[in-house]
């Protein structure tokens, strides 16, 4: 399939497993230079090698837990210091466990 994308950059989180990896593994077929993001360092860069290889992109692994202040925009300002830019962004993270949002309190929403 060709999506027309060939050649943007991609900043993906999640990206050490499931959804995230697939996601990255797609685009990274589809031409798309990829930043990959997880918090699982060695994984990571395991899979930009594979993605680099496989693909012919340019694919760098970001590690990051996103549950640390500030941590979302040292990954934004990471992947453009890799790219330049980034023009497809995905916010794909492992989140807190499934509760009832009107029964969550502020510590909740903040976990």
């Amino acid at each position: 399939m060709d999506l027309g994308i060939r050649g943007r950059r991609a900043l993906v989180g999640g990206a050490s497993s499931g959804l995230g990896q697939a996601i990255a593994e797609r685009l990274a077929a589809e031409g798309c230079d990829v930043a990959i993001s997880g918090r699982r360092a060695g994984l990571l860069e395991s899979i930009a090698t594979e993605l680099h290889a496989r693909h012919g992109v340019r694919a760098v692994a970001l590690p990051a837990d996103l549950a640390e202040p500030g941590a979302g925009g040292r990954l934004a300002a990471a992947a453009v210091d890799a790219f330049g830019q980034v023009d497809i962004l995905v916010l794909n993270a492992g989140g807190p466990p499934t509760v009832d949002p009107a029964a969550t309190d502020g510590p909740g929403w903040e976990a």
